[in-house]
């Protein structure tokens, strides 16, 4: 996420923002532009330092070479230094084309530059021996000349990069494993593109700035700081090629277990698991994919295992179907791979999730599939009917869930293969991803730390010292698939006393709503497809209409006391641990079409704030994997006696009194405020 400005300093108070794979905070940019004339500035200085060096050594005719330099080559450093920003903004966009042009002609202005200073930096040694002006010259053009080559490749490999998704959908498609060659030829100007950053950040390390202007010294540090930045960033693509290959069967066939999740019926990673895929890949490709429904496996498990709390509501023993319990995706991961050996399976390297509406944007972005032998097209708009209609009504014994999960692989590889603007693709990839749409886990320690570093692991944050902390998951125990007309809101307010002491009060409203139109489509849909094995009655109640149901568990700090609560008996809640928090667990329902429930947690932090100068109230709220249609509300209350300084994000209402924030809560979000005592 974004936030509207970067932290700052004021009254001594400092907010420094958490961050990580949750939470991506960066400073908002500065919406002026330097006037031109600033701009030119750095290199006007820097010309100029070297004409009064000249000048002061008194050596006439490198005086007349220094004074030609300065005013024939300020041009081509001014256009060299405007051509590598547009270079840099043209590869932060991704228009490797555009990026390399202006790379290109960067560089052809510092070779000119450079020509322009030879006469000059190659006496250095005979006239200017101890003079560091020329040195410092000649080793910021070769910079430069070193930074508009590392530009050209870096587009060349960023080119390279954007074919990657075909070779992808190749392997997808069971194609002939083209990916491997095509990722070791980037590794290939990868190296070549980290040997030249190693020289240009040996050039700049022995640079001596201290004879620049005091504003070109700060440029120069904070250049040094981007090369180093982009050498880690190189190197760790370098350190784990070989990870990636791995995952690809370079050397050993790599096994996938593929869960489709429903998130229209929600469970703790993002929803019901009613299919899956096993896939093997070897030597880049697939050598076999086979799909599974999960009640024929499940019909495998031999041992008896007692179900959680929640899911003790439907079912008497657990399976892999509701193995996926814990909101830690690599903790359910681990119980999914479990239930799949223990019920006759196959044993896998790599977990991966995905729900609905994975397979509902991709659609968008393809438009309709069309399957051989299946009387309809696939839509976004009628993905979830279809599915849900072939796996309640069993309209067919042949044309299950199961099936139309299979043969949407190559109808989708075909389709994306020949998309216009793979930026599309790409764009939705990372909107998905930091949704939680898609969640990975290996047993394979290596390929798993790749995992957590790409952000896709789905592990629950730990928890952090006087860190407030809020993560509300819903489990579905009726109402089947009614979770897709839930509308949820959050509202999260934090009362903090004089001393210190902080309760929280947790509001958590549902409204069902489920409508006649509605109602329409489903009937619509029934028109079409037929009601199958059951009446239309059974088929609207499992497919939206019926009361929902839900088993709560709202995660907040260790140690925190529940006080009271509203809309539900205390007795009703059940306090326990889990992942290093305080868990508050309830039921949760029934919720009927039209109606609303709301339930209110108030409970005590187990630690305080200190004000003895000033401190920093902090706030996670983590968001529950497939979960839709949420929004959070976050409230903080102080007495007179304490002051809000700073907060994080900025509050829509500059006017408000107390500080409250209300946003869409479709992703994980941090919330941040400096309190200091005294007015």
């Amino acid at each position: 996420m974004t936030p509207e400005k970067s932290p700052k300093e004021r009254d001594g108070i400092k907010l420094k923002p958490l961050s990580g794979r949750f939470f991506d905070i960066k400073p908002a940019k500065s919406g002026n532009n330097p006037p031109r004339f600033i701009r030119h500035g750095d290199f006007f200085r820097f010309a100029m330092v070297t004409l009064i060096a000249f000048l002061i050594l008194g050596l006439g005719n490198v005086y007349v070479l220094g004074r030609d330099m300065v005013f024939e080559s300020q041009e081509a450093a001014y256009d060299g230094y405007e051509n590598i920003k547009m270079g840099m903004d043209s590869l932060l966009a991704r228009d490797a084309a555009k990026a390399k042009e202006y790379f290109s002609k960067a560089e052809s202005s510092f070779y000119e530059l450079s020509q322009t200073a030879e006469p000059l930096t190659s006496q250095k040694n005979h006239l200017l021996a101890e003079s560091l002006y020329l040195d410092t010259a000649d080793k910021l053009i070769k910079s430069a000349l070193e930074v508009t080559q590392i530009g050209q490749q870096l587009a060349e490999l960023m080119q390279g990069f954007s074919e990657l998704p075909q070779a992808a959908l190749s392997v997808a498609g069971g194609g002939d494993g083209g990916l491997i060659e095509a990722l070791q030829e980037r590794k290939a100007s990868l190296d070549e593109i980290l040997a030249l950053a190693a020289s240009l950040q040996r050039k700049m390390t022995t640079l001596n700035d201290r004879v620049l202007p005091h504003e070109l010294q700060n440029k120069i540090v904070s250049a040094r700081g981007q090369i180093g930045r982009l050498i880690a960033g190189l190197l760790e693509v370098d350190a784990n090629f070989d990870v990636v290959l791995r995952l690809l069967g370079d050397q050993v066939p790599h096994r996938y277990l593929v869960l489709f999740q429903n998130n229209h019926e929600l469970r703790a990673t993002g929803g019901f698991i009613g299919s899956y895929l096993i896939v093997d890949v070897n030597d880049g490709r697939i050598a076999k994919m086979e799909a599974k429904d999960v009640y024929e496996t499940d019909g495998q498990l031999g041992d008896v295992v007692e179900p959680p709390p929640g899911i003790d509501r439907v079912a008497d023993r657990l399976y892999m179907r509701d193995a996926n319990y814990s909101p830690d995706f690599p903790t359910s991961a681990k119980e999914v791979m479990w239930f799949l050996e223990h019920s006759k399976g196959p044993s896998v390297d790599t977990v991966i999730a995905i729900d609905q509406s994975v397979i509902e944007s991709l659609l968008e972005l393809t438009g309709p599939l069309v399957l051989q032998g299946f009387p309809f097209q696939v839509k976004a708009e009628n993905f979830s009917d279809i599915v849900s209609f072939y796996t309640e009504a069993k309209l067919s014994e042949t044309a299950t869930p199961k099936q139309l999960l299979f043969d949407l692989i190559p109808a989708f590889q075909k389709k994306l293969g020949n998309l216009e603007n793979i930026e599309n693709l790409l764009g939705l990839g990372i909107r998905l991803l930091e949704e939680g749409h898609v969640q990975a886990y290996s047993a394979d320690p290596k390929v798993q730390n790749l995992i957590v570093r790409a952000g896709l692991d789905g592990g629950m944050t730990k928890a952090e010292a006087k860190t407030d902390y809020l993560s509300v998951i819903t489990t579905a125990i009726g109402g089947n698939k009614s979770d897709q007309y839930i509308k949820t809101e959050l509202h999260h307010r934090s009362v903090v006393g004089k001393k210190g002491q902080i309760e929280d009060e947790m509001t958590i409203k549902k409204t069902h709503t489920f409508s006649e139109s509605d109602a329409a489509k489903i009937k619509e849909s029934i028109a079409r497809y037929g009601t199958g094995k059951l009446n239309e009655e059974s088929l609207l109640f499992i497919l939206g209409q019926g009361p929902n149901i839900d088993y709560m568990r709202v995660y907040v700090p260790k140690g925190s006391l529940l006080q009271d609560a509203s809309g539900i008996d205390t007795s009703a809640i059940e306090v326990s641990e889990d992942l290093g928090y305080t868990v508050f667990a309830f039921t949760n329902g029934p919720i009927k079409v039209g109606e609303s429930k709301e339930v209110t947690l108030r409970y005590l932090l187990p630690f305080r704030l200190s004000f003895s100068l000033f401190d920093n109230y902090q706030l996670i709220a983590e968001h529950q994997a497939g979960a839709q249609n949420m929004t959070l509300k976050k409230e903080l209350i102080t007495p007179d006696s304490l002051t809000i300084t700073e907060n994080y994000p900025l509050s829509d209402d500059a006017f408000s009194l107390t500080h409250v924030i209300e946003t869409e809560f479709d992703r994980n979000r941090i919330f941040i405020s400096a309190i200091r005592s005294g007015t």
